[in-house]
């Protein structure tokens, strides 16, 4: 009876035995499971598989854990594509933009921010106040986080503030958080670069001064000569003629002007079209030279022709293109003094069609060189306020040359003449859409 029970007690001993080293690796297996289960999740992968089996909690657990991969991928995914998003409108951006945080210290800047502030590198993880000396800018955005709302200030950059040059607008805005009582700590500043916008502000001043300077003149003229024959009815005919005569000649001036002025602003807004033809540069320069014969005999200019053999057809607009040399022409003899010489060379280079007007006049000297082509730009006061005409000639000639796909430049040292070089590409770009009448 003794050994009977003693064996059942072994029996029943091997058994619980048997069972808890079976449910120990059961266990075991399922825990190693759900360990590759939450490492794949951690790095951010789907698992092979969520299934636990052998226990309704396991199940709960594969369900939560498959639910919880899910909403992860989900929101990786999203913050992926606002990524992209965001990356592309600030690359497409040409304003600077820069996000910071409250001590100045750049979280995310696009291209357009670093090439505004003339950096070399990616400024991201650097303050401001590293990159570029913008004391007033440093000052605007402490007083945007303090009073927490948008501030703007325009500012002029100069080499003492870096590499930054010319007049920007910069916005220190602060990104407002959902709950208000809590202060935004990071804030979004853009540089905007308003040069060009000063420049034509500047420009258009100076355009309007010019203009009233040039009408200025004639009309006090008028006033003074009307008042005399009005005050002085009894004046000889000989006198009320000549005082006729000023007054046509001042007539024509300003006639010229406005001419002139009206043609200018055709050119500058694009609404003219330079109607080519394929035209024989030999033939033309022939052509115009023979024109302007009575011109070079009035100016005791003599005149030297030189033309590449061989030269190909030009792609021009015959009527516009020789009211660009007529101006290049009348300008050269205006500004030299006899025995005048004047040279034009065509020739072609590589694939540019380049046409060379040579005087042998005062020249130009180098601080007026950028300028000249400039309405009413005048270097030499003494001189050029000899010379009749509108101020005009060479800013509608440079219009002319860039219709037609080409560029202008001035060579030139004072006493030793100048050479004014017209550069065409062989294959013209085509002109602009609204034709004018070639009047």
């Amino acid at each position: 009876m003794l050994w009977l029970l003693t064996s059942l007690v072994i029996f029943l001993s091997v058994g619980f035995l048997a069972l808890f080293f079976y449910k120990q690796k059961f266990w075991l297996s399922r825990l190693q499971k759900i360990e590759k289960i939450t490492d794949a999740i951690k790095n951010k992968r789907i698992p092979p598989s969520f299934l636990l089996t052998g226990d309704p909690l396991l199940s709960a657990i594969s369900r939560n854990l498959e639910d919880i991969s899910t909403e992860l991928q989900r929101l990786i995914h999203a913050s992926k594509e606002e990524e992209i998003n965001l990356n592309t409108i600030l690359k497409s951006m040409a304003e600077g933009i820069a996000i910071i945080d409250r001590s100045h210290l750049i979280k995310i800047a696009n291209e357009s921010f670093t090439r505004i502030l003339g950096l070399s590198g990616n400024p991201q993880g650097k303050k401001l106040v590293e990159l570029v000396q913008l004391p007033e800018v440093e000052k605007m955005i402490e007083e945007a986080f303090k009073a927490q709302e948008p501030l703007s200030q325009e500012i002029l950059g100069t080499e003492t503030k870096g590499k930054l040059s010319g007049y920007f607008v910069v916005d220190a805005v602060p990104v407002i958080t959902k709950s208000q009582d809590l202060p935004s700590d990071i804030m979004v500043l853009v540089f905007r670069d308003i040069t060009e916008i000063k420049m034509f502000e500047e420009a258009r001043k100076e355009f309007v001064i010019n203009v009233s300077h040039e009408l200025r003149t004639p009309l006090a003229i008028f006033k003074g000569y009307v008042e005399t024959l009005i005050d002085n009815p009894r004046l000889s005919k000989s006198e009320v003629k000549r005082i006729y005569e000023i007054l046509k000649k001042h007539c024509q001036r300003l006639s010229s002007l406005i001419e002139d002025l009206l043609l200018l602003a055709r050119l500058e807004s694009r609404k003219l079209t330079i109607e080519t033809t394929p035209v024989s540069i030999a033939e033309f320069l022939a052509e115009t030279i023979q024109d302007l014969h009575p011109l070079f005999k009035q100016k005791e200019c003599t005149v030297n022709l030189l033309i590449e053999p061989d030269l190909p057809t030009v792609e021009i607009d015959p009527f516009w293109f020789q009211q660009a040399v007529y101006n290049l022409v009348d300008n050269a003899l205006k500004f030299s003094i006899p025995p005048r010489k004047l040279v034009i060379e065509a020739q072609k280079i590589d694939q540019n069609f380049v046409l060379k007007i040579i005087d042998n006049g005062f020249g130009i000297p180098s601080k007026d060189l950028p300028f000249i082509f400039d309405r009413f730009y005048r270097g030499d006061k003494s001189r050029s306020s000899e010379q009749k005409g509108t101020g005009l000639g060479l800013s509608i000639t440079k219009q002319i040359v860039e219709l037609h796909g080409g560029q202008i430049r001035a060579i030139s040292e004072p006493e030793k003449g100048t050479t004014m070089e017209l550069t065409f590409p062989l294959q013209r770009v085509n002109g602009l859409k609204e034709p004018m009448e070639k009047s």
